[in-house]
């Protein structure tokens, strides 16, 4: 899934997109690549309320079954 999020980035956000994007973490393993990125959405998500409201907006919506299966 991609999502294509338009908001300002801070300080931190672009030393850690340059960290994701270089050739290091490019050719790292799948663990510490796994690492940065979480570290990354960690970020996004207690700093940035704009992004997250974004992804809610974009996520499709689950409906809740207003009944039980047992009483059909």
């Amino acid at each position: 899934m991609k999502l294509y999020l338009d908001f300002e980035p801070c300080q931190e956000c672009h030393t850690m997109m340059a960290e994701l994007s270089s050739p290091e973490m490019l050719f790292a393993d799948a663990e510490t690549r796994s690492d940065k990125s979480a570290k990354f959405l960690r970020h996004l998500t207690y700093n940035h309320s704009e992004v997250v409201q974004a992804v809610m907006e974009d996520l499709p919506k689950q409906k809740k079954n207003q009944e039980p299966d047992f009483y059909q």
